[in-house]
């Protein structure tokens, strides 16, 4: 699989990572997954040439690195770990706030690298920016975390042009992750060039747009869960997207492909960015996204695409 330099980090990752926010255990809002399943699902991302796996403590209050942790196990050499740190329960119960006072991050990553099993994180990132804690302080406990060589390199997520600036004065960044998709293309205006001008890796995930792109809903499709309250998946702009997919199941047709994987193809094009992190909770999802990277639209089809995404 192709891979590109993350950042200035001169270690390589393929332009597809396996992402794990689904496998929280929370049913009502990802759906019903399966360890076992979850575990093999990872195991052919990485027999398919994946080396980045992208994890959070915030997924199911550590039950997604636990099952990373599994999955990793005699593998560690062939894959770089992603996790975050910032979002914590808010008094032990099922919301989050963020925090990422020094105490807090020195604290989440050590309970990181026991359930990840694992003594060194590759690439450490800020969930998303806390308004609370000076951005020196986060900064300063993560650089003594990589002195300490329990992490490797910083990242930053869902954060702006002026977090990324401000983060950059006190600490050296490698990457930044951000959503991004043929419907929620908003990243593309300022936040990618702005790191490519800094030479930052990308990480973009939701290339599917929670599964929207990839053309298993329809208008009679019940939308529950996490879903229920996304902009995309609401009424008008639902139909109008569906009317968007079928157009490009017919573009994707052409190079026998599914509209899945064009979506995900479409996002591993576009100059910026490094890796698109896609979600699978069973091996034959991931089968179906590997088949997203080694090979290539027409001009006249991307500009198709582009005229489509004009339409919307």
């Amino acid at each position: 699989m192709l891979t590109r330099e993350l950042g200035t980090s001169q270690r390589h990752v393929s332009v597809l990572a396996i992402g794990t926010a689904a496998l929280s255990g929370n049913a009502a809002e990802w759906g019903a997954t399966d360890d076992n399943e979850a575990v093999a699902a990872m195991h052919r991302a990485v027999d398919g040439g994946v080396n980045l796996i992208d994890t959070s403590p915030a997924y199911g209050q550590g039950r997604a690195e636990t099952l990373v942790g599994r999955a990793v196990r005699g593998r560690r050499e062939q894959i770089l770990l992603a996790t975050k740190c910032g979002m914590v329960p808010v008094n032990g119960g099922g919301g989050l706030k963020t925090c990422l006072t020094p105490a807090g991050i020195v604290r989440e990553c050590e309970a990181s690298l026991r359930r990840l099993q694992t003594d060194y994180i590759d690439l450490y990132q800020c969930h998303e920016p806390d308004p609370h804690t000076p951005i020196r302080q986060t900064m300063e406990a993560l650089d003594g975390l990589v002195r300490e060589g329990k992490v490797r390199f910083i990242g930053l997520g869902h954060c702006g042009c002026q977090e990324i600036a401000a983060a950059a004065e006190f600490g050296r960044i490698c990457s930044v992750q951000t959503p991004f998709s043929l419907l929620n293309r908003r990243a593309a205006t300022d936040l990618i060039p702005f790191c490519q001008e800094l030479n930052l890796g990308v990480l973009t995930h939701s290339p599917l747009a929670l599964g929207l792109l990839a053309g298993g809903y329809g208008p009679d499709s019940r939308i529950t869960g996490i879903r229920s309250r996304d902009l995309n998946f609401m009424p008008p702009r639902f139909a109008r997207n569906l009317a968007f997919v079928a157009k490009l199941r017919d573009i994707a047709g052409g190079y026998g492909k599914t509209v899945g994987q064009l979506a995900v193809h479409w996002v591993l094009r576009q100059p910026g960015v490094t890796t698109a992190v896609f979600g699978a909770t069973r091996p034959s999802q991931v089968e179906e996204i590997l088949a997203a990277a080694g090979w290539a639209l027409a001009p006249a089809d991307e500009e198709r695409i582009d005229a489509l995404i004009q339409e919307l």
